[in-house]
């Protein structure tokens, strides 16, 4: 076992959980019903970290985004090129794994250690690494079926951010309303003791002046 093995394997698996789209509490949309567990199941194993490369140049997947239902397996190297995929139409294809010949080298978990280098195994761990960490799940136990949900941390999330926005919007309405009360009103400032309670006993007529002001 090398050094990376090493390393990967020390990782704590709460730490490597976090690195899977699944437990992203959004994840799915908010309209998904149902327990989380419902969508993967109960893990089992992780199955370990991979590593793409073609020739010597590494290649690492981009990650599927959170609110997306499908999303193109595309491998790119440091400097954001993309290096290779799996095609959509095999007869446009011109990156594909088969061409590219990319080969997948995985550490830590149970196949820590291992070379893939038949394109049908390495695009399964390449569709696998869009979530993130790759693990195995029981789904007989829970009946999962594979939809993600959105866990409660999701709707507090998203409840809290429409309510904050609403009331920002009101106080920006209400103080637009103070900054430009002449606009609203059509009453001009220029004389505000013509309109000032307590200023006349009359309001609005100067030649009313109160004896005494109202505090």
């Amino acid at each position: 076992m090398n050094t990376v093995d090493q390393a990967y394997d020390a990782t704590s698996l709460k730490l490597v959980l976090y690195d899977y789209v699944g437990s992203n509490p959004a994840k799915g949309g908010l309209f998904r019903s149902g327990p989380l567990i419902k969508g993967d199941g109960i893990i089992e194993n992780w199955t370990g970290h991979p590593e793409f490369s073609i020739e010597n140049i590494n290649l690492s997947v981009r990650r599927i985004p959170s609110f997306f239902e499908t999303f193109p397996v595309l491998l790119i190297d440091k400097g954001g090129s993309l290096r290779a995929d799996i095609a959509f139409r095999r007869a446009s294809s011109r990156y594909s794994i088969e061409q590219r010949q990319v080969r997948c080298l995985v550490f830590g978990g149970i196949y820590g250690g291992s070379e893939l280098n038949q394109a049908p195994e390495v695009k399964n761990f390449a569709r696998k690494a869009q979530f993130g960490s790759i693990f195995t799940f029981d789904r007989q136990t829970p009946s999962s079926d594979g939809v993600f949900r959105t866990s409660i941390r999701g709707w507090y999330s998203f409840s809290h951010t429409t309510l904050f926005v609403l009331f920002f919007l009101g106080h920006l309405w209400h103080a637009a309303r103070a900054l430009f009360k002449q606009i609203w009103t059509g009453v001009s400032f220029s004389n505000p003791s013509s309109f000032e309670y307590g200023y006349n006993e009359k309001l609005g007529d100067d030649s009313t002046e109160a004896s005494t002001f109202i505090v």
